[in-house]
């Protein structure tokens, strides 16, 4: 007669296929991502008499407009940086899907040539954490803040630096190396803007273009 489990045993079992669960969860969201792209791609949905993706999408599968395109940006964003985990049996960690939206986001900021050296460290390191799973939600928090407390100042000299430029411009003595450095002033006021504003929105991503993820985006299982 066998001994009965101890809790220890017990729960390192309910570990092991938990684990595998959630796995199989994963590859089944890039799955369904896949196999929409490929919809797109084909325009398999006319095949079935339907004018739009989204009016397929909707009568056959159930998916809202924003859930469809949900799956169509991350099937992109995996065939462009992750292809590997678009194989039929991907290895290593796959992350959550909202975990997914966070590096979509990152991957794409990165490649932002207006990034200073310090912003571009930081969002490498948040990379990686992403790409291990350990990227929290109060390190977006966090970014957000103090990218907001960068945008409005820039905002603010951004105005003042336009203002100046115009006044400058009708005054008919005004030096011309005066105008351009104002020009370059402004243009790279813009650029600082541009960078700092996508990283205030960072921590708003996932809620804001994947909120689905909690409830309206389904997995679509074959």
């Amino acid at each position: 007669m066998k001994r009965p489990l101890s809790p220890a045993q017990i729960a390192i079992q309910v570990t092991f296929v938990l684990k595998g669960h959630l796995k199989n969860a994963r590859i089944a969201y890039i799955r369904a991502a896949a196999l929409l792209a490929r919809v797109r791609d084909e325009k398999l949905w006319s095949a079935l008499g339907h004018a739009t993706i989204e009016e397929y999408a909707l009568r056959r599968l159930g998916l809202r407009r924003s859930a469809l395109y949900q799956y169509l940006q991350i099937h992109d964003w995996l065939r462009d940086y992750h292809p590997a985990w678009l194989v039929r049996r991907p290895k290593g960690f796959i992350p959550e899907l909202t975990d997914a939206a966070a590096l979509l986001w990152i991957e794409k900021h990165l490649r932002d040539p207006h990034l200073s050296d310090s912003l571009r460290a930081e969002l490498e390191a948040l990379r990686k954490k992403g790409l291990s799973g350990t990227l929290t939600d109060e390190e977006f928090r966090r970014l957000r803040q103090r990218g907001r407390r960068v945008v409005t100042p820039l905002r603010v000299l951004l105005a003042r630096l336009r203002a100046a430029r115009r006044v400058a411009a009708r005054i008919p003595e005004a030096p011309p190396a005066a105008l351009a450095a104002l020009d370059g002033a402004i243009r790279a006021t813009e650029a600082a803007v541009d960078s700092s504003s996508g990283v205030a929105r960072l921590a708003d991503f996932r809620r804001r273009r994947f909120r689905g993820a909690r409830g309206g985006l389904r997995i679509v299982r074959r």
